[in-house]
This record gives structure tokens, sequence and C-alpha cells, in this order.
């Protein structure tokens, strides 16, 4: 099978590899620079990232007549697939790029977990298994990464909340156990989401800043950082590539994706991205958009990747705490902003929001987005940045 772009830089695969089960926490739709929208999909490409890339670039400017165009692929952390793309004087500064990018991976995977527990290492899920029993001594940057998530509860009314891991940790052990014995697919009981629900509070999660610890003082209260944790370690991850001396690039962590300055190859400088139809079947129109961007980052959240069926019903994982079941008003949200950290958020906050809501917030935030609903129609805000 095939698939041809006509790239000007390659941003990312982004989907699952077909040996990758779901399971595996592939969490964004596939998002991918290109040149233009004409492109030949095969049968595959939303689960595949086995696709066969040729690359037309041109040299335009002096700049990129000394620069070498790179790619590098990580599959072992945060259980999905990194991309990093860059354009550098040489391999050798790529290679250097490519060792701090494989570091701070290893890093916050180990810290931003709340499921695997690593020697030596005090992450979320120790937190979690101390709940109501004792503070737990932790790394600085979870600390930061609490107070962030506290920030985005006051900024999304209390929607995105990293305290309700205890009704997530229901549809994720339901989505684990259909993975694993489909004939066993089952949903969870009401009554067992609502006593869970009944432990969601915030402030049940305690940071002691001078002793550098957290105590859950709730002990039915669990963290979880799904939406949150990896768009908030990508802006970490960006920032250090950046300051090692990275110009020109596009980082993408599992669909969460900056763009590092601008494209050197181009002659407008601009970057374009594709984002994937969520209507899988319609193999002639892959994408829903096209977009020309340089130096921000983009983030789609969709209902389409991680998902179990139930008696021929799909339950994806973004919850509705108002209703404690997935949300059914969109199949797909995507989001440009120049924090990634807050693309990653705000994405999956709109994705349970209605477009009225949800567009005034964009507004609010000067967040650009496209939202695509049941029936695959499209809505985008007044910016939305559409190559025609």
């Amino acid at each position: 099978m095939k698939k041809i772009l006509m790239i000007l830089a390659l941003a990312a695969t982004l989907s699952a590899c077909a040996n990758i089960n779901e399971k595996e926490n592939i969490e964004k739709p596939k998002l991918e620079a290109v040149k233009d929208d004409s492109t030949q999909a095969d049968d595959n490409k939303n689960k595949e990232d086995n696709s066969s890339v040729e690359s037309e670039d041109t040299p335009l400017n002096t700049e990129t007549n000394e620069l070498e165009k790179h790619t590098e692929k990580v599959y072992e952390y945060f259980d999905t697939i990194t991309t990093f793309m860059a354009y550098t004087k040489d391999e050798e500064e790529f290679n250097h790029y490519v060792s701090v990018l494989n570091e701070e991976l290893k890093r916050y995977h180990e810290l931003y977990n709340s499921y695997d527990a690593f020697e030596g290492v005090n992450n979320f899920r120790t937190i979690n298994e101390n709940a109501g029993k004792k503070p737990v001594e932790v790394d600085s940057k979870i600390i930061e990464l609490i107070e962030y998530s506290k920030e985005m509860y006051d900024l999304t009314g209390g929607k995105i909340n990293i305290a309700m891991g205890s009704l997530l940790g229901l549809w994720h052990d339901a989505r684990e156990i259909s993975v694993d014995n489909p004939d066993e697919a089952r949903i969870p009981e009401e009554s067992v989401l609502k006593t869970a629900s009944s432990h969601k509070d915030i402030n049940a999660i305690e940071i002691d800043k001078e002793r550098n610890t957290v105590y859950i003082s709730d002990p039915d209260v669990r963290i979880d950082i799904g939406a949150i944790g990896k768009g908030y370690a990508t802006k970490i991850i960006a920032k250090r590539l950046e300051e090692e001396g990275l110009k020109h690039g596009i980082l993408s962590v599992g669909g969460d994706d900056v763009l590092i300055g601008d494209n050197p190859a181009s002659e407008n400088s601009y970057y374009k991205i594709a984002i994937q139809n969520p209507d899988l079947e319609d193999k002639d129109n892959p994408y829903s958009s096209v977009v020309s961007l340089r130096n921000t980052s983009v983030v789609t959240s969709g209902d389409y990747q991680r998902y179990f069926m139930v008696d021929g019903k799909r339950y994806h994982h973004i919850i509705d705490p108002e209703t404690m079941y997935p949300s059914t008003k969109w199949r797909s949200v995507s989001v440009i902003l120049d924090d990634i950290a807050e693309a990653d958020t705000i994405s999956t906050y709109l994705f349970i929001l209605d477009y009225e809501e949800g567009l005034e917030f964009a507004k609010k935030v000067g967040a650009e987005v496209l939202w695509i609903d049941e029936d695959y129609n499209s809505f985008a805000t007044e910016g939305w940045p559409e190559v025609n």
C-alpha cells in the first residue's frame, strides 16, 4: 500500500502503526505536513504509520542551502509514536537534538505516569497509591504540572479536572478488558460511575512546595493527567530543544505538534499541515483540512482511535464529567494555539462543549478551532488558516 505526499517538511505520521493496538494509548488523530491536499491514501491510512513519502524539498533561500532535513521516530515513551523532524547544518547537530529528545522523553514518561512504576521514581502512580495515607516527595516538575492543572481547572469551569481519576479509571479498565477479551466487553455500571464521580475534589490534592510533597487527602480521589500531561511535557521538551539551538523543526508527541520556528524550505516560510478526516470510510477525502502554519502548535482530539464497542455502540476515551459517559457532541476538534500545553487541554475541553459555548471560549483564549460533528459537518473559527 502506498500514500504519496509531496511535502515541504515532514511533520509526523501520528496515528498508530498497525501492530500497535488500542491499549497502547494512541491519543491523537493524524496530522501531517504536506505541500498540497492532492493525496492518494491507502485503505488503512487511519491505522498505519508505514507510509511511503516522496519529498521535493527545494532550497529557496541561502540559509536552506546550508541546511539538511532529518527525521527520527521514537516508539518507547508515552505509549505512542514521537516524530521529530528538523533542519540542521549536519547530521551531527541533528543527532545531538535526538539525544536530548530521548533524554527528556524518558524523564517525563516516567514522571507523568499514573499507571506504571519505575525504580527510584515517585510519579503520579506513587501519589495515587498513597492517597489518604501520607504525602509523597516528588520532583518539582510534578508540582508544576499540578499547579498548571489547577489553573486549567479554573479556566474550564472544572470540566478539565485531574482529580477525576477514579471515574476515568473505570472507563480505562473497561477499555482494557474489551481489548484483551472482546467477548467480555462491557461498560461500567452507572451506580459505580456515580460513586467514583463523587470523589473528584481537586482541592483534595495538596501541595507542600517547601517539602516538595503531594498528598491526596481523600483516599478515593485519584489523579489522571490524560488531558494535560503529554501536552505539558511536549512544551517542556520543545523549549529544551530550542535552548539547545534548534531553530527549524517539528516535534510531534502522539499528535501534540509543536512547530518550532519557520520552514526554511518554503518560499513563504510556512508549513502546511493536513488534519485527518474522522470519517475513516471516506477514502477519497482523507483530510478534513489543510492549514498553513509556522512557530505555533496544533492538537486534534477525536473519538475514532481510542474506543471500544459494546452492543454495537462506540465508547471512546473523552469523558464528559457531567454525564459520566463519553461525549457525543463531536467526532473531532482541532485547536491551533501557540502554547502546546494549552492547545492539548483546550482540544479536550472543547470536545465536551457545544458549538456556541466552544466558539465563545475560543475567542476568549485566542484559539483557532475546527469542529467536526457526528454528520461530518465542519465548523471553524473565523481565523482558521485553511489552505485554498
